[in-house]
């Protein structure tokens, strides 16, 4: 992708889920936050010469995107998902999250700075080609670049703030060789280009929007397997071996994705219809044979509660500082992980985790839980609660009560939703919750009909502050606020275009506390993530910043797995 680190998502898919994960010691009812947090990336680790030959891999995704287009600004972690398994994985990380590039699209990098602009050059593999004979050359560097980077306002991207710094994107040596050249010193180079558009797309306007509505685009694709069959309406998907990938083959048969609901995929995984499956709470854990392979780490996801200055109630800055003062983000943690052995502080930001360099928590004074202060800014705001009343009226008795929309049936979403519901009721406002279903997610966010959502945002790689932008600016689509200001603006770009990382993480944290003071988002936590599988499954598991090639994954004798997955 152009550079949608964090893609939201209300349900995580699983193929989401198993790529939010770190990693290390498994345990059936977690770990403790210092060991999740010294985790790397937790699977089967089998090298490709001792996998089986052959197999199907069948795996949940709560519903196929309507949006294929991970480029485009209402696309789906889901549309991220899939993308990976049918579109060239240009660059690769290990279970450190260390970025390395792939022999099989890219032979060589080079960066070097050159009177003060950032120069990167890379060396493209002449054997590789999209399914519709299209060259990987130079040019598609140029176009991603080009269509990426926000020139044409008709194309609604999901992130343009990775490409803007680019100044020109050559030709090189030769066809194979694509040069690009920054504005300036550009730190964070390595979060471009890991995904790619193909030419055709690249050029293609205001019909970059729907190219890829309910039409993934087969043809478009590139690597080890290719789309053998796609079922929009049962919400069903398979990828088989491309016969024009020219790397190592797959190991694979097939890759098949079933649509199943929260509750649908647990019931799929016991009764073997499906090989993997997320269990991030006690009570999916609860549901598990104890011969099940679990593996462990932290999260790449981030709960996050998002308050929609748009909505009548929320235009006042008094009501949503009330809002966050009134959520006491460790009570609803202590909801989420209740019996599970995880404990943690909430988290403090939405582009870096607590064990990243640079973290920081910006989300200052209204972080803190203070139901007393929240009940002095609704008084300020106008919003009174007579006595006996359960909730709060304004001049003209209309009852404070916000709308939230809930995409999941499972018991930890309720108790979360129920706990919100107590805390806010508790300072006179009246929470009302509306149940949706998954795939009504993506329209309801384009159109912000909420007051407050309580959804996910994943990262991708782990140059989060690389995407400070893409949360804070004015105009991005990423944060559904609508709050920003020409200040968090330029500390948002100072950042991204800083020195050197040290400096771009301390101007990135200026900016992301400025944005917190406007009460518009408020982080909650990430927690650990932990993925259970059939076993046999390698090279895939609770991959954390982990990104493997999709032909390592395969099976291996399951004799030789213990239930610890080792």
């Amino acid at each position: 992708m152009k550079r949608a680190v964090k893609t939201t998502a209300a349900v995580l898919t699983i193929a989401g889920l198993f790529a939010l994960s770190g990693c290390g010691t498994e345990a059936k009812l977690g770990k403790g936050n210092e060991e999740v947090q010294k985790a790397s990336a937790d699977y089967l680790h089998v090298p490709y010469e001792k996998l089986n030959q052959g197999g199907n891999l069948t795996l949940p995704i709560s519903v196929l995107p309507e949006q294929f287009n991970p480029f485009q600004g209402n696309s789906t972690m889901a549309a991220v998902d899939l993308w990976y398994w049918y579109n060239p994985v240009v660059t690769l990380f290990d279970d450190n999250g260390n970025w390395q590039i792939n022999p099989d699209y890219v032979t060589k990098v080079e960066d070097k700075v050159v009177d003060g602009k950032t120069v990167v050059t890379y060396s493209l593999n002449d054997k590789a080609k999209f399914n519709d004979g299209t060259p990987f050359d130079w040019k598609v560097w140029e176009g991603t670049w080009k269509a990426g980077s926000g020139q044409d306002e008709s194309m609604v991207l999901n992130d343009s703030t990775g490409y803007e710094p680019i100044e020109k994107v050559e030709r090189g040596e030769n066809d194979f060789q694509a040069v690009v050249t920054y504005k300036t010193v550009f730190p964070w180079w390595k979060k471009n280009f890991n995904s790619v558009m193909h030419p055709k797309l690249a050029a293609m306007g205001a019909d970059f929007n729907d190219a890829y509505l309910n039409n993934p685009r087969p043809e478009w694709g590139a690597g080890p397997f290719k789309i053998g069959s796609v079922d929009l309406k049962a919400g069903n998907i398979s990828f088989v071996p491309n016969e024009k990938w020219w790397g190592k083959p797959t190991k694979l048969d097939t890759v098949y994705f079933r649509a199943l609901d929260d509750k649908a995929d647990m019931a799929a995984f016991r009764n073997q219809e499906i090989d993997l499956v997320g269990v991030s709470n006690k009570e999916r854990l609860s549901q598990l044979d104890e011969n099940t392979p679990v593996y462990t780490g932290i999260s790449m996801g981030e709960n996050v509660l998002t308050l929609n200055s748009k909505a009548d109630y929320l235009k006042d800055i008094n009501v949503r500082k009330a809002l966050l003062k009134a959520m006491d983000r460790k009570t609803i943690m202590n909801v989420r992980f209740q019996g599970m052995k995880f404990e943690a502080d909430p988290l403090g930001s939405l582009v870096l985790f607590q064990p990243q360099k640079g973290y920081e928590d910006n989300t200052g004074d209204l972080g803190k839980a203070d139901p007393e202060e929240a009940k002095k800014l609704l008084d300020a705001a106008g919003w009174k609660q007579a006595e006996g009343k359960e909730f709060r009226t304004n001049d003209k008795g209309e009852e404070l009560v916000v709308r939230m929309p809930s995409f999941s049936t499972s018991d930890t979403a309720k108790a979360i939703n129920d706990t919100l519901m107590a805390l806010w009721k508790n300072v006179g406002i009246k929470l009302d919750i509306q149940q949706k279903k998954p795939a009504d997610y993506p329209q309801i966010v384009k159109d912000r009909d909420f007051d407050v959502l309580y959804s996910a945002f994943y990262a991708e790689n782990p140059f989060g502050m690389a995407d400070i932008c893409q949360f804070y600016q004015q105009g991005q689509t990423l944060l559904k606020s609508g709050l920003g200001n020409d200040e968090i603006d330029k500390l948002c770009l100072d950042s991204v275009n800083a020195k050197d990382e040290n400096e771009a993480l301390k101007l990135g944290n200026k900016a992301e506390k400025a944005a917190m003071a406007l009460a518009g988002a408020m982080p909650i936590m990430n927690g650990p993530a932990m993925v259970a599988t059939k076993p046999g499954l390698a090279n895939f598991g609770s991959m954390g910043f982990a990104k493997l090639a999709p032909e390592l994954i395969g099976w291996t004798n399951p004799e030789t797995v213990t239930a610890q997955g080792k």
